[in-house]
């Protein structure tokens, strides 16, 4: 009878862990039909074209490194902070896709290519990964279905391996993903050596792929490793652990080479207010982080802190620091957020555990999700006002992309240069094949910063200036309110009267007679500066 009842206990478990592996990667893919546009394929953000341009050069000279952006920033270029790793990660995918496509003569359109797919796919297949590495991993912890449910559907870390979004963020949090699983089990293993290497391979790789977030994480969980096992915590028995770390390091150094920050002045003057255009690097506040969390937010660090003073859990106070660390960070910049729902998550064992009424914490845990489900009930379920949104969102990538094939074929020039809004500009390079002065990185500020003051000038003169300083064969005009609202704020000035970008855009009829008329949809205007 008891053998019975472990086979169904056992039975029931691997149904449950596959319902949650496939609901991760499904609401990892919930925005399908933003993606799949008919016959195309576009990505969440501006950052995506630019890095699907780069996994373009790997796989022509896989063994060459992009030190230099020159389809950003025109024709100055940008020495870019982005690294190999994730280059590598989706012209592998691509291969793959090859392969599969060709084995069973599955047709891809004209518009569609395994590239795309590629780009499509890699990160809800990362997220993937990272569920079914911490369905292995917490096979003996308490609570493992609390912390599983966490990394499956909190709507930041979906957003992180989102459809539709090859980012490095994904990889990423794949990487410190399974460095923290790892990491707790060095605090609790009497043999951490495989776990030890695991997180020295994950941290390495991490730091290869950023120097931003992973490093300011590493120095924090060093610091819970010496707090939690004191003098045993770097032992000489983690050598080969060393080891592969430095030569990952020094591997990465190597292909990538070092990266200066960037010294343009427009940087130092600019950044603050553009960067206030850019969601991920604005400040939150504290009610803002319960959709990804749920209301155990602020009930977790206190009962880490209970289990430690009750039952001297060095552990519990460990996590106890690091959740608040991150939330800390989140309340600085959005974009720590993915981190916070990854503590948060790697915290509930340890928390949950410390309340005996098993029960009851079961209940109160699935209410606090509350937040959450709301969340999604609002992503899946939009109001009919967010459904408009979303469809004029598809109508205009694809009337984006009409205006990008329009600056593409054997009748152009090379490489002509094309000023657009810099969140319009990777993805025309990525579609045309051409330079844009702006771009969508902090390193491409100058030509973002010309771009804007080509638009909110209304002197036909010192427009023409700005385009034969940079070079520029093709202007793109685009709806005028929102791109002489973004200049203005960049610029730190009040909007005009009068500029460019209205003119361009709403009487062509009125635009400089060194412009000329070239292509025009619903939405795009592109104007060819005559020589």
């Amino acid at each position: 009878m008891t053998s019975g009842k472990s086979r169904w206990r056992a039975v029931a478990t691997w149904l449950v862990l596959i319902g949650l592996l496939i609901l991760g990667f499904g609401l990892r893919c919930w925005n399908w039909d933003q993606v799949f546009v008919g016959d195309q394929i576009h990505f969440v953000d501006a950052d995506c074209y630019s890095r699907m341009t780069r996994v373009e050069r790997v796989l022509t000279a896989p063994w060459q490194a992009i030190r230099f952006h020159d389809f950003e920033n025109a024709p100055q270029g940008t020495v870019p902070h982005t690294t190999a790793p994730m280059d590598f990660a989706i012209a592998a995918l691509t291969k793959v896709f090859d392969l599969f496509l060709s084995a069973f003569h599955f047709p891809l359109s004209a518009l569609s290519s395994s590239l795309d797919l590629a780009g499509a796919f890699i990160s809800p297949l990362l997220g993937f990964l990272l569920i079914g590495f911490l369905c292995w991993w917490s096979r003996h912890q308490p609570w493992r279905l609390a912390l599983l449910l966490v990394v499956a559907v909190s709507p930041i870390l979906v957003h992180g391996f989102l459809l539709g979004r090859p980012d490095h963020q994904s990889l990423i949090l794949l990487l410190v993903g399974i460095a923290l699983a790892s990491e707790i089990s060095i605090w609790s293993s009497v043999t951490p050596r495989p776990w030890s290497l695991l997180s020295s391979i994950c941290w390495a790789l991490a730091l290869w792929t950023s120097l931003f977030e992973p490093l300011i994480l590493l120095v924090a969980v060093l610091a819970c490793r010496w707090f939690v096992l004191g003098r045993a915590a770097f032992r000489i028995r983690d050598r080969a652990a060393l080891i592969v770390f430095i030569v990952i390091l020094a591997g990465g150094l190597f292909f990538d080479g070092w990266r200066p920050l960037p010294s343009a002045p427009e940087i130092g003057e600019f950044f603050p207010r553009w960067a206030q255009t850019i969601g991920e690097l604005a400040p939150l506040r504290f009610v803002q982080l319960f959709p990804w969390t749920g209301w155990l937010l602020p009930v977790v660090p206190i009962l880490l802190i209970l289990r430690f003073r009750k039952e001297k859990s060095r552990p519990a106070l460990a996590l106890a620091f690091l959740l608040l660390l991150t939330l800390g960070l989140s309340l600085w910049y959005a974009r720590w957020g993915y981190f916070l729902a990854l503590v948060f998550a790697f915290s509930l064992p340890h928390a949950l555990a410390a309340i005996p009424l098993r029960p009851v914490v079961a209940i109160l845990f699935v209410i606090s999700l509350w937040p959450v489900a709301s969340e999604w009930d609002r992503q899946l379920f939009p109001d009919p006002k967010r459904e408009t949104a979303l469809a004029e969102t598809r109508e205009d990538a694809t009337l984006l992309h009409q205006a990008a094939l329009s600056l593409k074929g054997p009748e152009m020039p090379p490489r002509p240069t094309i000023l657009a809004p810099w969140w319009l500009s990777p993805a025309l390079s990525y579609w045309s094949g051409q330079p844009c002065v702006a771009g969508s990185s902090h390193q491409s500020l100058p030509g973002t910063v010309a771009s804007a003051r080509f638009y909110l000038s209304s002197d036909p003169e010192v427009a023409r200036k700005i385009l034969h300083d940079r070079g520029v064969r093709f202007v793109v005009a685009y709806e005028p309110s929102r791109i002489v609202e973004n200049s203005s704020q960049i610029l730190g000035i009040a909007p005009p009267q009068d500029s460019l970008a209205q003119r361009l855009s709403n009487h062509p009829s009125d635009a400089p007679d060194w412009l000329r008329l070239t292509f025009t949809n619903a939405l795009y205007k592109v104007y060819e500066v005559k020589e």
